[in-house]
């Protein structure tokens, strides 16, 4: 879960109150992404925590004192040291409906502005003096001459010395601008079988997919309702504009959202009437703590056994990996063990009873040593050689294909294995665990099997700015079935390049997407990758019918031809 408008909007009124005028007295660097700052308010230290990590990108007050990584300084971490230390922090500042935050200092070195960009995968942290020149960047923009930049938006050169630019501004309704007429306009345009929640983030700014389906389960009494079924405007237009009443008066309510395990769900400044199991917080830094510890906790304890799983796996493979690669190496010669016991037959009549070798000339020019089992007869000896030569000649044929099975399997472990990390939630990673049993890496139980069907058709369905449909497969049960079953043989295919990741579809019955939208696509396929965190992407591109099941490979595991390459920034889909 990332921070939307409203947390951002709540964070920043608990943080004005309680750390302006404050000084730095601490900067502590948790990892490359994740600062604290020690800010003492008198009598108290506060620990502030701003983070810019893809998955958890978050800003908010610690209950404990920040504590150093392990890793190595970042450029970054030197220069917050050198210009906020003993920096007093004078505002803090978030523009209208963004999320976006800026953290203003006065201190011994300069005065100078932390910019806290807190969008989901393209998080970042910069340090900005007062003319706008950024002096360090948690995450540089990766500069690359062999692939030019998608078109569908301008690069921000996020690089010290470069002058600050602020991302682009979406392109959709202020939410003041959203009125009766407006909405009607943008209900008339849109499919009847689209959802009010999906309609509301796609045209209004600073409505995240939680608040919209608080808005729309507090209008309707469901957060799943569709346009078709919208019967009148006036209850959805009066919760929209009673949840963003509260963000004009900063009238704030930190609930914390959990699951029937007690695990977090998500957190807001505003109670979330359309969740089953809610619960009130002091602050919404109490909610932001919990929910990025606890639900962190929670979840890694799900996947620790099943990482464990993979882990074991991995090892019997290359165990097994190793005893054919000596099994190839002692029966490399099949023909020497034919000729062994074509020897014994020959010479049976110099063996006695309980002999242990025989040395002959076989052939006449060829001194052969045979080896022989003192508790067999020489025919028995002979017999013996010509089944090892027998199955020595199986093995010629059956040893490359075991070894290339071992390397499918590994393979797949590597997907699930990714497919593991990016899981967000317990019904993923149950997939994950349904798809070890299937392969036969772990018990199957029956419960599993009764759900392996219906988690393969569970796979994302999303709209690309353009209008384009975009199909994306979460697991490798849903890769197999999106690519094999649900694309057609002409629809576009998509899949990050030389890495485990999503298969991605986009279907072309209805004409073929823009360029915009397939760049979207591929920032799309780039998100659901195991290169997630990473600026800069390949993606490949081709035409589902070049793509090929791998024979006797575990579901998902492809080959494809004819594919075109681009570079993206991986970007996280709003509906999620």
């Amino acid at each position: 879960m990332t921070f939307d408008t409203f947390c951002v909007a709540a964070m920043a009124t608990e943080l004005r109150q309680t750390l302006l005028g404050g000084r730095v007295q601490r900067v502590t660097q948790t990892n490359s992404l994740t600062y604290g700052l020690e800010i003492y308010v008198h009598p108290v230290r506060h620990y502030l925590i701003v983070s810019a990590e893809p998955q958890a990108p978050r800003v908010h007050l610690s209950s404990q004192k920040v504590r150093r990584g392990v890793g190595n300084e970042t450029p970054l971490m030197l220069v917050l040291r050198k210009y906020l230390h003993g920096a007093r922090l004078t505002a803090i500042d978030q523009p209208a409906y963004e999320r976006l935050l800026f953290f203003s200092f006065v201190g011994p070195v300069g005065s100078t502005i932390l910019a806290i960009e807190l969008l989901g995968t393209r998080s970042n942290l910069i340090l900005l003096d007062l003319d706008q020149t950024i002096l360090g960047v948690a995450r540089l923009t990766k500069l690359t001459s062999s692939a030019p930049l998608p078109p569908r938006s301008p690069a921000r050169l996020l690089l010290p010395g470069h002058l600050y630019e602020p991302p682009p501004a979406q392109l959709k309704l202020a939410p003041p601008e959203l009125t009766e007429l407006t909405l009607r306009q943008e209900l008339a345009e849109a499919s009847p079988q689209l959802s009010l929640t999906r309609l509301l983030t796609e045209t209004v700014s600073g409505v995240s997919p939680l608040l919209a389906r608080e808005i729309v389960h507090r209008a309707t009494g469901s957060a799943e309702t569709k346009v078709e079924q919208l019967t009148t405007l006036a209850p959805l237009l009066t919760s929209f504009r009673h949840l963003f009443e509260q963000l004009e008066r900063e009238e704030w309510q930190p609930t914390l959202a959990l699951d029937e395990d007690d695990v977090p769900l998500a957190f807001a400044p505003y109670p979330l009437q359309h969740l089953p199991r809610t619960q009130s917080t002091e602050t919404l830094s109490t909610a932001v703590e919990i929910y990025f510890t606890e639900a962190a906790s929670g979840y890694a304890a799900a996947k620790a056994p099943l990482l464990q799983a993979i882990n074991e796996t991995r090892q019997k493979l290359a165990r097994r990996r190793e005893r054919l690669a000596e099994d190839a190496e002692a029966q490399a010669n099949p023909v020497t063990l034919k000729e062994k016991g074509e020897a014994i037959l020959a010479f049976a009549y110099q063996i006695k009873p309980g002999q242990k070798e025989l040395t002959v000339n076989f052939p006449a020019d060829q001194l052969l040593k045979i080896s022989l089992d003192p508790a067999l007869s020489a025919s028995e000896n002979a017999q013996d050689y010509f089944s090892r030569y027998r199955k020595a000649l199986r093995a010629a044929d059956e040893i490359p294909a075991q070894l290339e099975k071992i390397t499918l399997d590994e393979r797949y472990l590597e997907q699930l294995e990714q497919d593991l990390l990016m899981a967000e939630n317990r019904l993923e990673i149950d997939a994950v665990a349904e798809e070890l049993a299937a392969a036969g890496f772990r018990p199957l139980t029956r419960r599993e099997k009764a759900q392996q069907k219906k988690s393969a058709t569970r796979y994302l369905r999303l709209t690309a700015p353009g209008g384009a449909t975009v199909w994306v497969g979460k697991n490798a049960l849903q890769n197999a079935h999106l690519t094999f079953n649900r694309a057609g043989a002409d629809d576009l295919w998509l899949h990050a390049r030389h890495i485990p990741g999503a298969h991605v579809v986009i279907p072309t019955a209805q004409g073929l997407p823009s360029e915009e939208d397939v760049f979207w696509a591929a920032a799309i396929a780039a998100y659901y990758s195991r290169a997630r965190n990473d600026t800069s992407v390949e993606v490949d591109v081709t035409v589902k019918k070049y793509v090929r099941a791998i024979k006797g490979a575990a579901p998902g595991l492809v080959t494809y031809r004819n594919e075109s390459t681009l570079r993206v920034a991986p970007e996280a889909p709003e509906v999620e």
